[in-house]
């Protein structure tokens, strides 16, 4: 990642009215959460107390962000942050992801490991961590939050994000979702009632966020580890009025960088168990804070007939066969392709499309919908999405045919997402990527109105 500096240029915004709702003291009693699971009726589960960590939903003098509330929950001590933080998985090797696998306090593999994890073991992974003392309490507060990487650093803030505000298309999205990955995660959060995989956001340059970050990240951190990727983290804790007002600033559209499915299915769960104000823990990040890589489409089908669908591809368009390391796109409009063992560079045939096609819908549109009969991307079963990373020692996966798209603009996303339009999923593999279990917190918080 490429360090910037966004506070230079970023300049202050116009005044604006901030969203307050009614709000009076807060009792001690508030301090916990609820210890009766409010959504279930008859059902005999309950809720972790997590200690003393005070759950209320609304701020104190009374004010709310239609966006954006102060985070409260667990963060990881710094001494067992290594074995509790979870890269995301497409960045590890075998080996790592193996021996994460036997370690009982890793969260991914003993309670965000899917649909099979039990509510009883997500409250038992929860008691034995803080009786270790691997994870600690943190808010209501923002977390100004720093990533870094042989390549640069990313800075932004942690916070709750509202569902509300996601349902109101407040939080953009840019990707369809694809329906059996939604409902897993959708069970998977009825089943464990913890958040630890936080969504990341996107947003234009903020100067009240610019200013926080300016503010903190000179004094040493609250926490700093490194995690089994190689990628060095720090958190800074900033609680108070300054939490408040850094949420209550954001009145304009966020853009959803990864977590698209996570999004919509904690609003299908909030909705159905009617929950009003629901939120969900975020990494937002200035636009000027992220990269892009793309996400290739890897199709297995046995009985592909190769010999007929390169013949075709090099038909319609340019296509040259090429060293593996050249399989790759250096422009739009153009591609890398592996077909059962054959590279090759493709560049689009044909009249170009308008500017405003980007190349994930060409891909569908030209090639995987006509050429392989892939006509729904969501649903094929020969199709799955495989993150590019040319770090890695095998780039190109195994796959009877593989095709990787040059990488969207940061600029393309937001217009696309601004417009309303969504892209097939998993068109864009936005850094920094939120690692889980950085920020945990219960489903099933008090909320205040």
């Amino acid at each position: 990642m490429q360090k910037r500096d966004g506070g230079s240029e970023s300049l202050p915004r116009s005044h604006r009215q901030n969203l307050r709702l009614a709000g009076g003291g807060h009792s001690n009693a508030l301090s916990l959460l609820h210890s009766l699971h409010p959504y279930r009726g008859r059902s005999s589960r309950r809720t972790p107390v997590i200690n003393s960590i005070p759950p209320v939903r609304a701020c104190e003098d009374g004010a709310v962000s239609v966006f954006l509330h102060p985070f409260t929950g667990l963060i990881p001590a710094s001494e067992f942050a290594r074995r509790v933080v979870g890269p995301p998985a497409l960045t590890l090797s075998v080996d790592q992801r193996d021996a994460a696998r036997l370690d009982p306090l890793s969260f991914r593999y003993s309670v965000g490991r899917g649909v099979g994890t039990s509510h009883s073991k997500g409250v038992a992974w929860l008691s034995e961590c803080q009786d270790r003392g691997a994870l600690r309490p943190a808010g209501p507060a923002i977390l100004v939050y720093r990533q870094s990487d042989a390549n640069g650093s990313a800075t932004g803030i942690v916070a709750d994000v509202s569902l509300r505000a996601y349902d109101d298309g407040l939080i953009k999205r840019h990707e369809k979702t694809v329906g059996k990955t939604r409902r897993k995660m959708e069970k998977y959060i009825r089943s464990t009632r913890i958040y630890g995989n936080p969504v990341a956001l996107a947003h234009e340059p903020h100067y009240a966020v610019d200013a926080t970050i300016a503010a903190h990240v000179e004094r040493a951190p609250d926490a700093g580890f490194s995690t089994t990727d190689g990628v060095e983290h720090q958190l800074w804790i900033v609680g108070g009025s300054e939490a408040i007002e850094v949420c209550a600033s954001f009145d304009t559209g966020l853009y959803i960088t990864d977590g698209h499915h996570r999004l919509a299915a904690a609003s299908a769960v909030a909705a159905e168990e009617g929950r009003s104000d629901a939120y969900f823990p975020a990494g937002l990040f200035a636009t000027s804070q992220l990269r892009l890589r793309s996400f290739a489409r890897c199709v297995d089908d046995p009985g592909l007939d190769a010999g007929s669908i390169i013949d075709r591809l090099q038909s319609e368009h340019r296509m040259k066969e090429v060293k593996k390391s050249k399989a790759r796109p250096r422009r739009r409009h153009e591609f890398g392709v592996k077909i059962r063992g054959h590279h090759f560079r493709l560049r689009l045939g044909g009249q170009l499309p308008d500017a405003e096609m980007l190349d994930v819908d060409l891909l569908q549109e030209r090639i995987l919908g006509p050429v392989f009969g892939i006509t729904d991307p969501s649903t094929d079963k020969r199709l799955r999405f495989v993150a590019d990373i040319p770090e890695r020692s095998e780039p190109v996966p195994d796959a009877d045919a593989w095709l990787l798209p040059f990488p969207i603009e940061v600029d393309d996303v937001m217009a696309v997402a601004d417009s309303g339009r969504v892209m097939p999923p998993k068109s864009t593999w936005f850094a920094p990527k939120m690692p889980s279990g950085l920020a945990i917190r219960t489903v099933d918080e008090v909320t205040l109105a």
